[in-house]
């Protein structure tokens, strides 16, 4: 009994943990944007929490760095994006904020649904990098629980279920020419 107890206590703390996956650079016209999934789920308390209209904080941190031998790597870019959740009681919809763009949820789901998007967000300058050289790139994202209220942060400090985080994600990145864009009906 106690093997199966353990296993369920295991499994719930990691539950709670943020991930990332099929994780990649674009480029985009002046610079290389970042698209990945992310697997994000809250716990009931934190659900319950957003219900009861206090603002979920969440970031998302992605870095650029280059490998030196003779110092320590040379961080090229660090950037973050802050995406926020809370609930509007009055028209009983959820308020999504991600960095200068919001939008309105009907559901908790949702909601969750457009934070968890990650896609064409600009991260680097095409200026920063050189082609065909190296780069070690790395993306997380985390429940900022410095922003909610100083009774919730005692108990975000006490509870793992509150401290939804990712590790680093880590990749290589070299950038690579993109071919010319082709003219639709251009004669030869």
């Amino acid at each position: 009994a106690k093997i199966c107890l353990l296993t369920a206590t295991v499994s719930f703390a990691h539950a709670n943990d943020i991930s990332f996956s099929n994780v990649s650079l674009t480029p985009l016209e002046k610079s290389w944007a970042l698209n990945a999934d992310v697997q994000l789920e809250l716990s009931p308390a934190l659900e319950q929490l957003v219900k009861k209209g206090v603002t979920l904080h969440f970031v998302t941190e992605f870095q650029l760095s280059k490998k030196r031998w003779y110092w320590l790597d040379n961080k090229i870019v660090d950037v973050q994006r802050v995406s926020k959740i809370s609930y509007q009681a009055l028209t009983n919809q959820y308020r999504v904020t991600l960095g200068t763009f919001s939008l309105t949820a009907a559901t908790l789901k949702q909601a969750l649904a457009a934070v968890k998007t990650t896609e064409s967000w600009a991260v680097i300058d095409s200026n920063a990098v050189e082609l065909n050289q190296p780069y070690q790139a790395a993306v997380r994202m985390r429940l900022d629980t410095n922003q909610l209220a100083k009774p919730f942060q005692v108990n975000a400090i006490n509870s793992k279920s509150w401290n939804l985080h990712s590790d680093w994600h880590r990749f290589e990145f070299i950038p690579r020419a993109q071919p010319a864009p082709q003219t639709l009906g251009a004669q030869p």
